[in-house]
């Protein structure tokens, strides 16, 4: 019996890459007209359109007489189209990121007639091992991708993949690329062809996809298969599309395999491609916690007070974002014009999604009852009561203040005063209105707040006392938890809690990179500087609530490769540390600003966790990972055949952790994206600040021999990657006696979730771009309501949104632990609510009950939870 070989016709359709979007939009427009013709003239019985909506979208925007053609086609299963918006990066996207990008995607293709049931990732620089339970969310049990899988772990084609939940898809790993069947076009050699699919098929049934990046109809396909059907005995081809081939296959003969897949051993990976561009990840990352943990729960909030909930302005700003999202828009290896269309955006979603965090903010405030002048508003996002310390800024006439929430004192820090002039501005400022002169104060307040809810705090002008910083002429910082020393250039921690010393706990390491924006590779001849705070100017301002030590100089490093093969430095790079350490905050905050003037190298910083490590552990879109901190194949991975070298450096998305039995050192970064385990014992956590490369592909690398990643056949430089720029990096580190990985992350999330904030006050116009807009009040006064309450230490809070389907609200937890299931965790309500379990799709698990409690029941390891409150 012959074996069957499913000729499955498609595109790649890079979304941007060393062109633009615009550019290769242009050809879209004629492809789908060809595509089209083809299937309704009976030319292709099946096309596979990437599994992608965006460009549908963007198609659809320019020729909307087209729709019904398409429709036709996708009804009639001719044509597939989506689930994804875009084909998402797995590794350094947030969970909640790759849903909504799934959301969207599953969405607009429903209005268009269906969408391609099945996780389409051909080109993925990694798979996440939580892909098969975001997969089974939204109904999917199939996946089809290329890169990643481990020979040492399977080199079947089919089986399994399951995840530590058992969430399961069964898996076609495209292992010689989604253009293998290219082969098919301009090969006569039928046998050779079949010898290349047929190597790690698992049965007599065979896929072959015929396909390519932008690639044109092939008209002839039909002629090809019928030239390839006549010499071949053993094999018939049939054109087919991915759902024939999975219906066909004996599933239960399939292996099942766990994990993540990020080996090189089959195919380039890039695992160093999380620092290229680090601009363009410092906003990504940004813009995934104003909206997932901010804005999404404040418009839950606003709906409460009668403001309708904007789905459309979110799916605006997500769209954005899930184009940025793009693998190779994630990745930052595109040409510079396209590098800048991805900043735009990036911009475009960064205002929207703040001037929708400033509109609804102002709107609540000005709507309460008795709104009085100087009332400052604080909220909060998260579901659980907050006790923070807010930055924000006090318009007021008076030099002197209090700030009291329920006729208490609250605490503040007074940073810095400033006088401003609300009158008319003048070329001479004496001649501006002496009346109209106010302060600005940028002050710190702790303010308790409850979850998803406001507090209504009063400012006091004209009182006696005025809170300041000092600067001191001292070298040491100190709170509850820790103390930090500079002395001789170096900085010194002290872990209170355990006595432990932490000697140059923090070094900054300079070293050449003469790879390009897909991967890190080390020059022939490099010179590795470990960079301290040598001559640095020393500055700490105490208050009562944070104390900040600054410490401002500069590095002299290499100019170039030239310098660098010469030991030679000529650059000087001014930078400035601010270590904070923050009243009853058990977490070092870091903020470093260098000015990058040097070309062609790579910076990271070196925080000693005196644990020596044989494991890192870090978080992934929907749970933890653990890793291995050096390869099995470290040294033999040439005379295996592998594409690139498996250096462990590795994806993180918000933390990266080492702990042994007694300690536990966590660092968690905003943007900064990868890590690797160095130093003797691996006692050293680094964390990759930036790249500074200046090609989009180069051949002959020391860790990727042979052609160069990307486009092989020409140099593409890529100046603006070299990041001449002043870049800024905020990261933090944080000393417990053990690792809790759930804790961690409410930790991290009660951190970087800022509490907005809005002043009563209309002399000063501009605290805010919207703010000089008038605005109408709600015709219903708003009040503090609270929704609910996850106070759970076992579960992360994910995810608090209105439901796509009525009025519901969607309410989304997961448990962290891969190896540890847990129960009795809680919801608690401020009232009866009916609900139900929903999964990622939004599509009912559980009959509706009601409760002012809910119990969320027993959780698998990385078990992922959406209650729908109705």
């Amino acid at each position: 019996m012959k074996k069957k070989v499913h000729v499955v016709h498609h595109t790649h359709w890079d979304f941007e890459w060393y062109f633009t979007n615009h550019e290769s939009f242009v050809q879209l427009a004629y492809h789908l007209d060809e595509v089209m013709y083809a299937l309704e003239t009976k030319k292709l019985d099946y096309y596979l359109l990437d599994g992608q909506l965006s460009i549908v979208d963007e198609y659809l925007q320019s020729f909307p007489e087209q729709k019904s053609r398409l429709v036709d086609l996708i009804k009639a299963d001719k044509l597939f189209i989506g689930p994804w918006y875009t084909q998402t990066d797995e590794l350094i996207i947030a969970g909640e990121s790759i849903v909504r990008n799934l959301d969207l995607g599953i969405t607009i293709a429903n209005e268009l007639g269906g969408y391609f049931k099945a996780g389409y990732l051909p080109d993925s620089f990694g798979q996440s091992k939580d892909m098969p339970k975001i997969y089974n969310g939204f109904g999917l049990d199939k996946t089809i991708f290329w890169r990643g899988v481990p020979n040492d772990v399977t080199e079947d084609r089919e089986f399994r993949w399951e995840s530590e939940d058992g969430s399961s898809v069964v898996s076609s790993n495209i292992k010689n690329g989604y253009f293998v069947g290219v082969g098919l076009i301009y090969s006569d050699d039928a046998n050779e062809l079949m010898e290349v699919i047929e190597k790690g098929a698992t049965s007599d049934q065979l896929v072959l996809p015929v396909g390519g990046d932008q690639r044109y109809v092939d008209f002839d396909l039909r002629e090809r298969m019928d030239l390839y059907n006549d010499q071949l005995e053993d094999y018939e081809l049939i054109e087919s599309n991915y759902d024939l081939f999975f219906d066909a296959l004996d599933k239960d003969k399939l292996e099942t395999v766990q994990g993540e897949f990020i080996s090189s051993s089959v195919s380039k990976i890039h695992r160093s491609i999380y620092s290229s561009r680090y601009d363009h990840k410092y906003m990504n990352d940004k813009i995934e916690r104003r909206m997932i943990y901010q804005l999404e729960p404040l418009m839950v909030m606003a709906r409460m007070q009668g403001i309708p909930y904007k789905q459309g302005l979110l799916d605006r700003i997500w769209k954005l974002l899930s184009k940025n999202q793009a693998h190779d828009s994630a990745g930052g290896c595109n040409s510079d014009k396209t590098n800048r269309i991805i900043m735009e955006r990036f911009i475009e979603a960064d205002q929207l999604s703040y001037s929708a965090v400033d509109y609804l903010t102002r709107k609540i405030a000005e709507s309460r009852s008795n709104v009085l002048e100087n009332e400052l508003i604080f909220f909060n996002t998260l579901p659980f009561e907050r006790t923070q310390q807010v930055r924000c800024q006090l318009s007021l006439l008076s030099e002197s203040f209090e700030v009291y929430l329920n006729n208490e004192k609250l605490t503040y820090q007074l940073i810095e005063t400033r006088k401003e002039n609300s009158g008319s501005i003048r070329k001479n400022p004496a001649d501006m209105d002496p009346d109209k002169f106010y302060y600005i104060h940028d002050v710190i307040v702790e303010v308790p707040v409850p979850a998803l809810s406001f507090v209504e705090a009063k400012v006091v002008e004209g009182t006696d006392k005025k809170i300041t910083s000092e600067t001191l002429p001292a070298s040491d910082i100190a709170n509850e938890y820790y103390k930090i020393s500079f002395s001789k250039g170096k900085l010194h921690l002290t872990d209170k809690q355990t006595s432990q010393n932490y000697d140059n706990f923090l070094v900054i390491e300079d070293s050449g990179d003469e790879g390009d924006t897909y991967d890190y590779s080390p020059p022939v001849e490099d010179v590795i500087s470990y960079l301290d705070f040598d001559n640095a100017t020393v500055q700490v301002i105490a208050g009562n609530l944070q104390q900040e030590m600054i410490l401002t100089g500069e590095w002299l490093v290499a100019k170039d490769l030239v310098e660098r093969a010469e030991n030679k430095a000529s650059i000087r790079l001014p930078y400035e540390l601010r270590v904070t350490l923050a009243k009853d905050n058990q977490l070092i905050d870091c903020h470093l600003e260098i000015d990058n003037k040097a070309l062609d190298h790579r910076m990271r910083v070196l925080i000693n966790s005196k644990i020596a490590s044989s494991h890192s552990y870090t978080n992934t879109p929907f749970g933890v990972v653990k890793r291995e901190v050096e390869d099995a194949h470290i040294h033999d991975w040439q005379e295996l055949g592998w594409r690139e070298e498996p250096t462990t450096i590795f994806p993180m998305l918000n933390y990266v952790n080492a702990h042994d039995q007694s300690r536990s050192v966590t660092c968690f970064a905003k943007g900064i994206k990868e890590y690797q385990f160095v130093g003797e014992n691996y006692e050293q956590i680094a964390l990759t600040l930036f790249r500074s490369v200046g090609y989009l592909g180069r051949p002959d690398l020391i860790r990727r021999p042979g052609i160069a990643s990307g486009n092989e056949f020409k140099y593409v430089p890529t100046p603006d990657s070299q990041l001449e720029q002043v870049l800024t990096f905020k990261f933090m580190i944080q000393l417990t006696r053990t690792y809790d990985p759930a804790q961690i992350m409410k930790d991290f999330q009660t951190q970087v979730v800022s509490i907005p904030f809005y002043q009563i006050q209309e002399m000063n116009r501009f605290t805010t771009t919207l703010k000089y807009f008038v605005s109408n009040k709600l015709q219903t006064e708003t009040q503090a309501n609270e929704l609910l309450t996850i106070d759970s230490s076992r579960l992360v809070f994910s995810s608090l949104r209105a439901s796509r389907v009525g009025e519901g609200i969607d309410v989304r937890v997961f448990n962290p632990d891969y190896s540890q299931s847990c129960e009795g965790e809680t919801i608690q309500l401020t009232q009866s609510h009916s609900y139900q379990f929903v999964d990622l799709k939004g599509d009912a698990l559980t009959s509706v009950k009601d409760s002012d409690t809910i119990n969320l029941g027993f959780f698998k390891p990385g078990e992922i939870k959406t209650l729908r409150l109705l």
